[in-house]
């Protein structure tokens, strides 16, 4: 293949970046070093709040996570029409801070913390909870709060919560050591704790919060699915890497996938040329169209094939007779006019610059 010159630099802090997006920090710090990387810790810096953050979401709790949205609403993408969006904070303890509306991801995450609120505290805490974050989306998101309410009838204690109350109901009795246990446990009394590791492993799980309700087997089950958190996660990752000016999947991994998938044809056409006497390194451009897949297109960009100019309002890109397509300047410049008959460069077959047709390529999210 072709020899290309890369600025290595450039290539080595994109590689060192990937380490960092992926949270391996230490791999990350030690090819920085060896590759003489300027200002590291500003490159590492942001990747690693947002992997703090995502580790907190995995662990089921949403306050950094909240805290970030809204510090950072005016620049995520508006829930909008939000109304009196100068509610309580993501802690519920005061005004909200700031003159942006909530974001539609920071309803996500409210939506989800409603919904872990519930089957912790019941009804009655998930009420506040709604009266507290959810006016401002009223206009917006009123479909999903309603569907959020519509938990509460289906709301069921779980199995741990009926064995708690037996205990509980034992110890009142008098049930000997284990009904004091467990009054000292619902009392939240102090109570020494066992030497043993493996013990005291289990009395700080015992002291961890519980899932007193469930949703399980009702038709808002998935609401709190591990795929419903998982989801809140890559949303999060997508919305972190936007406001630092990257994008979601890393640029080195979508590089590396998309050359796997290009050399097996590039391989088959060189050996096909080489029998013909000739070198693939010597063209300009392919002889064929590498299919690479929708999921490797990014850009709504026109890159004109005889110009290599991109396509603009002022040069836009112009549909040939023979579906062949060309910037509008080429096409001027090979015609040496409106008005005469030229060959397409890519096919015999002839056109005139007055009878094409404009092409508008739709954006690309």
């Amino acid at each position: 293949m072709r020899d290309i010159d890369m600025d290595q630099a450039t290539l080595n802090k994109v590689i060192a970046e990937h380490f960092f997006r992926e949270g391996r920090f230490e791999v990350g710090d030690i090819f920085a070093q060896e590759a003489q990387i300027p200002d590291v810790h500003d490159l590492k810096a942001p990747y690693i709040e947002m992997h703090k953050i995502l580790e907190q979401i995995r662990a089921h709790n949403l306050e950094p996570a909240l805290q970030w949205a809204a510090s950072h609403a005016g620049q995520l993408p508006e829930s909008s029409g939000s109304v009196g969006y100068r509610g309580l904070g993501s802690a519920g303890k005061g005004p909200r801070k700031g003159p942006h509306p909530p974001s539609a991801f920071e309803f996500k995450l409210h939506a989800l913390n409603f919904l872990t609120t519930l089957t912790q505290q019941g009804q009655e805490g998930a009420l506040a909870y709604a009266k507290n974050h959810f006016a401002p989306f009223q206009r917006t998101k009123m479909k999903e709060i309603m569907r959020l309410m519509g938990c509460l009838v289906y709301l069921r204690p779980t199995s741990s919560t009926h064995q708690g109350s037996a205990e509980s109901v034992a110890a009142a009795d008098g049930g000997g050591e284990g009904g004091a246990t467990a009054m000292a446990i619902d009392d939240d009394q102090e109570r020494p704790q066992p030497e043993n590791s493996i013990a005291n492993g289990a009395v700080k799980q015992a002291k961890q919060p519980l899932l007193l309700f469930t949703l399980a087997g009702t038709p808002y089950a998935e609401l709190m699915s591990p795929s419903a958190w998982e989801d809140v996660a890559q949303e999060f990752m997508r919305q972190a890497c936007s406001l630092m000016g990257q994008a979601y999947e890393s640029p080195l991994a979508v590089s590396v996938a998309a050359g796997a998938l290009a050399l097996p044809p590039l391989l088959k056409l060189a050996s096909v040329m080489e029998r013909n006497a000739q070198d693939l390194r010597s063209c300009e451009q392919l002889p064929v169209e590498l299919e690479l897949g929708d999921e490797f297109v990014f850009h709504p960009i026109f890159a004109c094939p005889v110009s290599k100019d991109h396509a603009t309002p002022d040069n836009p890109p112009v549909l040939l007779p023979c579906n062949h397509v060309l910037c509008e300047h080429s096409v001027l410049k090979i015609a040496k006019g409106r008005t005469r008959t030229f060959k397409c460069p890519y096919c015999p077959m002839d056109a005139r610059a007055d009878n094409l047709r404009a092409l508008i390529f739709p954006d690309v999210d």
